[in-house]
């Protein structure tokens, strides 16, 4: 159940992240977690949205620039908690021979657990390997009904 992200390069500037973000909310759609890579003269911001699809084509039909190969897009959301500490998680997937591009958190939280964003590089197979283990994967949806 991998979920789609949606990046896209913005100019390194004061109020750039503004004017994407003011697009998102002006079309009531929400943001479950952000995160923001400096790239020198740009930025690289990845959003979880309630409606992937929708913002993407909202954004670029408003002339921003989106990453759109698979490899930026497809993300695996868990829950880390006292149980499940990101220890936990990260050996399980080098164990099985993953390796993390990028991770990042939300703003999903959940009786003490955190929603975590994390770029597998082989999506499937990681989320095969944390469910096999007992760690909670997540679907868009069930991003959607905890976001608080």
């Amino acid at each position: 159940m991998p979920i789609t992200q949606v990046s896209i390069f913005l100019d390194n500037h004061p109020g750039s992240l503004f004017e994407a973000m003011t697009q998102l909310d002006e079309n009531k759609i929400k943001v479950f977690a952000l995160s923001i890579a400096d790239k020198g003269e740009f930025g690289l911001v990845r959003l979880i949205t309630e409606e992937p699809e929708k913002a993407a084509k909202l954004l670029e039909d408003k002339g921003f620039n989106l990453a759109k190969s698979k490899k930026n897009t497809e993300v695996t959301a868990i829950f880390s908690s006292k149980q499940d500490r990101l220890s936990k998680i990260t050996k399980i997937l080098g164990d099985g021979g993953i390796n993390i591009e990028y991770a990042y958190s939300s703003a999903v939280h959940v009786n003490g657990k955190v929603a975590l964003i994390l770029r597998p590089s082989d999506t499937v197979k990681a989320e095969q390997m944390l469910a096999a283990s007992g760690i909670e994967v997540l679907s868009l949806d069930e991003i959607k009904k905890n976001f608080q």
